[in-house]
């Protein structure tokens, strides 16, 4: 199950050039009058485009983990079949 982390948040304040604004505007179709609406926007925007990279870096990491624990398994599973190979022949040759 993928957890979320806990992040701390902090209030700030910035000025938008108009400019920008305007973009954004013609972006979302919406009237920003409001700056609160545009920080929700961005916001929801950027957590809409962000959880699906969080969520593949952990599956990614995942993967490597289990990379190395399936390596290791396998190594020693290879010792213990070749053992017994080895013990086989030794019973079937009688020595």
């Amino acid at each position: 199950m993928y957890a979320k982390e806990l992040v701390e948040v902090e209030e700030v304040v910035i000025d938008i050039p108009n400019e920008l604004v305007t973009q954004f505007e013609r972006t979302f179709g919406r009237n920003t009058e409001n700056g609160y609406m545009m920080a929700y926007l961005a916001t929801q925007n950027y957590t809409k485009h962000m959880q699906p990279n969080q969520i593949r870096e952990a599956l990614i990491k995942g993967y490597v983990e289990m990379s190395q624990i399936n390596l290791t398994i396998c190594s020693e599973c290879l010792h213990a079949e070749y053992e017994a190979e080895h013990m086989v022949e030794r019973l079937v040759s009688g020595g």
